[in-house]
């Protein structure tokens, strides 16, 4: 297939590599810098597994420059734009994400759109709603910083949010589904399908949880050092019942 990814931050870079291990893909950037080291097969960003396999592995993967082109040729287009929060006006900025639903959509309407940028929940029905479009659908990743690569070849899980009431986006999130376990290194990969209010809700409700762990362990950390107790015995303690469990309980890891 012919794969655009709009962006090549952790999020687009990571999912370029992977689907460009089986497909022709083509990341945008508007960055000359960003396009010419991945060119040259330099990972712009610190990925030890980007790193690797931009240097060693034989990758359909081309940079450019030229969004309307690589939109106008492209099946699917994965949208990884950034989406800076500002929390003292209580908004994402979505003017990028937005900006290339409408290029791609004037240029090849015929494309399946991929969001993969952070929205707030509700946003994939509202945009398509307000843009008169029926081509979006929202996945949300499960990545970490510096290994990213890494969590697309063993997800814990893949999630594709499309609209219930159109079999042709159905369609499309089983292709995508498709495309990201074929280039994942793990056999067994869970696979779910929303719609995609509920997609994203997962994407929101799961950071949150994750964040409340760490806020936990860092309050259990801060109440064992007042007490002169020691912290890492009463963590393996908590985290001995299954319930709990030994993730993300590492005091100050956020």
């Amino acid at each position: 297939m012919k794969i655009a990814i709009a962006g090549t931050g952790y999020v687009g870079l990571s999912i370029a590599v992977l689907l460009s291990q089986h497909h022709r893909v083509t990341a945008v950037d508007v960055d000359p810098r960003k396009v010419d080291l991945i060119n040259r097969r330099v990972s712009p960003i610190r990925d030890a597994e980007i790193e690797r396999y931009l240097a060693e592995r034989e990758l359909d993967l081309t940079a450019t420059l030229d969004g309307e082109r690589a939109y106008r040729e492209a099946q699917i287009v994965v949208v990884s734009t950034p989406t800076n929060y500002d929390p003292k006006l209580n908004y994402f900025d979505t003017s990028s994400v937005e900006s290339v639903i409408e290029l791609v959509n004037r240029v090849n309407p015929d494309a399946a759109i991929v969001i993969k940028s952070t929205v707030p929940v509700g946003y994939t029905e509202k945009i398509s709603a307000q843009m008169g479009v029926r081509n979006v659908m929202f996945s949300p990743e499960f990545l970490r910083e510096g290994r990213a690569l890494y969590d697309n070849l063993y997800p814990s899980r893949i999630i594709v949010g499309a609209p219930q009431d159109n079999d042709n986006m159905q369609a499309a999130a089983r292709t995508f589904a498709g495309l990201l376990k074929e280039g994942a290194l793990r056999e067994d990969v869970p696979v779910l399908f929303t719609n995609p209010t509920e997609a994203e809700a997962v994407k929101l409700f799961a950071n949150t949880y994750l964040a409340l762990r760490v806020s936990f362990f860092n309050e259990l950390d801060t109440y064992a050092e007042v007490r002169g107790l020691n912290t890492k015995a009463i963590i393996e303690g908590v985290c001995m019942d299954p319930r709990i469990g030994n993730d993300y309980n590492n005091a100050s890891f956020g």
